[in-house]
């Protein structure tokens, strides 16, 4: 759970081991699926996956669930 953090009112997923190709898959599944605003940055250590701070209210609902009560800080919980 610790492979993402907020980047101002943002959020960054931190995908270094994945391909280029899955981080392009994935982040076509959550503009499609979910209707997401992110983009794809690229960092010394590989791609990060930001979701935009727009986004960020129809993402917490989604995971909240699946986030454990001393990682929810990450989302503003």
């Amino acid at each position: 759970m610790g492979d993402g953090s907020k980047h101002n009112e943002g959020l960054h997923f931190s995908v270094y081991a994945f391909s280029q190709s899955n981080v392009d898959i994935l982040t076509d599944a959550l503009k499609n699926r979910y209707g997401l605003h992110c983009t794809i940055h690229a960092t010394e250590r590989g791609p990060r996956i930001y979701i935009n701070k727009n986004s960020v209210n129809i993402l917490r609902p989604i995971i909240l669930a699946h986030i454990i009560p001393s990682m929810q800080y990450k989302l503003n919980l």
